[in-house]
């Protein structure tokens, strides 16, 4: 094999150098981000590749799988892809067993931030769902039948439901800075503009007064009877003041996952309001390992449902989407920018997988790059 070593500002630049000058048979075999520099500070930060050419008998044979292909391999390599070999971390060998194209989707859900035990799993479904096709599996394909894997996946929650009669009374909670009192303004402009039904708002986000003026001002936009409540005590006062109204939403503050004092006080607000459902807001942007802290952090509050805001920000959501892997959260809402009451739409998996790795690598055919392996500097 010969091994050549690369760097570029992104990954996608040193892929497009590797086929340029070693071809479409290369394989990435190590991959690092380095930060240039005196000591790596102030530097700018960049990724090496290191890839590697294989010699023609090193090939692996089946880039594309017909049915008769595909039952062949299953009983010629049933130890290499048997879910206990995963489960014993014994995966090496199922990933060369895998064709390259399926090898190249999972080491780009290694890099979008996906965790290797996650990655494993969907890859493993994916070529079980593949082979099983009698069709044959055709250029390209991996990715649709990848995207599939994940959305089996999806637990979906469906809308806010707001009966006919009687009213419901619907909390957000999360962290700083995901748009959640954006998120209540545009469900508030939904179901008062286009539902018709009668809305109002509270809000217990006093400690930034931007936030109490922000709510009071789309209130007024759309004339809507608002509530700030301080602490427990004043809530079902403020609940009783808003009279018969179909659906309340309680914009909360902004807690930290980590900050249990903060978290014990949103849980005595959620108390004394007992929220018909509590909607936990996600940042799309935010990294796997933050989307699990805050799952983590917040299960204490109970949230019944999530909300995934700033897709539009996101290129990918891999890592998004493998930090719900065994939780048993569904996804109701997403937003898709700033504009209300237009960047709202109930969640469905198709959509969340659509833009489940970064367009500019997975468009049209997967590159026949493989990357065995990733490490940070």
């Amino acid at each position: 094999m010969h091994i050549r070593t690369f760097r570029a500002a992104s990954l996608q630049d040193a892929l497009e150098d590797i086929r340029r000058q070693m071809g479409d048979g290369a394989s990435v075999l190590y991959t690092r981000q380095v930060r240039e520099g005196w000591m790596g500070w102030l530097g700018k930060t960049s990724v090496e590749v290191t890839a590697g050419l294989r010699d023609d008998h090193d090939v692996p044979r089946h880039v594309h799988l017909t049915n008769q292909d595909a039952q062949s391999d299953q009983v010629a390599q049933s130890d290499q892809v048997a879910p206990a070999a995963v489960a014993n971390r014994d995966v090496p060998q199922a990933r060369h067993g895998y064709p390259l194209e399926l090898q190249d989707l999972r080491s780009l859900l290694l890099f979008a931030g996906v965790d290797d035990i996650v990655a494993d799993r969907w890859i493993e479904s994916t070529y079980a769902f593949g082979v099983a096709m009698a069709s044959g599996v055709e250029p390209g394909q991996w990715i649709d039948y990848l995207r599939q894997t994940v959305a089996r996946g999806i637990r979906i929650a469906g809308p806010i439901h707001v009966p006919p009669r009687g009213r419901r009374v619907v909390a957000l909670v999360g962290p700083t800075g995901v748009g959640k009192t954006t998120t209540i303004a545009k469900l508030a402009a939904g179901f008062r503009l286009e539902a018709k039904r009668s809305v109002a708002l509270v809000t217990i986000d006093t400690f930034r007064i931007a936030a109490v003026q922000q709510l009071q001002a789309y209130a007024e936009i759309m004339d809507l009877p608002m509530e700030v409540v301080q602490n427990p005590e004043d809530m079902q006062p403020a609940l009783e003041r808003l009279g018969d109204v179909d659906l309340v939403l309680i914009d909360t503050a902004g807690r930290s996952p980590r900050s249990d004092t903060r978290i014990e006080q949103l849980r005595a607000m959620l108390r004394a309001a007992q929220p018909d459902e509590t909607h936990l807001v996600l940042s799309a942007t935010s990294s796997r390992d933050t989307i699990q802290n805050i799952l983590d952090g917040f299960s204490a509050v109970r949230p019944t449902a999530a909300i995934l805001s700033k897709l539009d920000e996101s290129t990918q959501l891999a890592c998004v989407l493998a930090a719900f892997e065994g939780r048993n959260l569904p996804i109701s809402y997403m937003t898709t920018g700033q504009q209300v009451p237009d960047d709202i739409e109930t969640a469905d998996a198709e959509s969340l997988v659509g833009d489940l790795l970064a367009t500019h690598l997975t468009s049209g055919r997967i590159p026949q790059v493989s990357m065995l392996g990733r490490n940070a500097a």
